[in-house]
């Protein structure tokens, strides 16, 4: 019977992470204070988003999506709250959302990127202001039927249409 208890723990854990837990956020998504994440501006956002695994193995975000958030009192207040720190930071892959109360409207203000093999992401004509960067680094280690790795944000500012470089670690 003990096998039996095991597995079932082992799916349940399983399927809690896959439907996340919710947030409450209490700040209002606000679309006037993140439109300027559709505006054009001078600036590029370049990165590398990877993890280190305990082995010293590095996994990048190949094929991931990188988002590019304007920083709203919602998304500072978001933010915050999954990774303990208004700066953003990183958590493991059974800590995510469950997006249950993400307001509609906030998909539509932000950008994506796709990171290539390497991990490389791009955003191009970004305009000045305060973004989160963020995006997933998973994996799966043979003979497990668990994901590791998780998700990586970072608060970036843009001024002056300077570009910059950003590491996810």
């Amino acid at each position: 019977m003990k096998p039996i208890k095991i597995a079932s723990v082992g799916v349940a854990v399983m399927l809690g992470a896959c439907v996340g837990t919710d947030i409450e956020v209490t700040s209002p998504f606000v679309p006037a204070q993140a439109a300027y994440v559709n505006q054009r501006g001078a600036a590029s956002v370049r990165g590398q988003a990877f993890m280190r695994q305990l082995g010293g193995g590095v996994v990048t975000c190949a094929g991931e999506k990188v988002r590019l958030i304007p920083a709203t009192a919602y998304a500072r207040e978001r933010m915050t709250k999954l990774y303990g720190n208004p700066q953003g930071g990183r958590i493991n892959v059974y800590q995510g959302t469950s997006g249950k109360n993400l307001p509609p409207a906030y998909f539509k203000y932000m950008r994506l990127a796709t990171c290539d093999a390497q991990g490389n992401f791009e955003f191009n004509g970004v305009a000045n202001g305060s973004y989160y960067l963020v995006t997933r680094i998973v994996w799966m280690v043979p003979g497990s039927y668990f994901a590791e790795g998780g998700s990586v944000a970072k608060l970036i500012t843009v001024k002056g249409g300077r570009s910059q470089r950003v590491i996810l670690n």
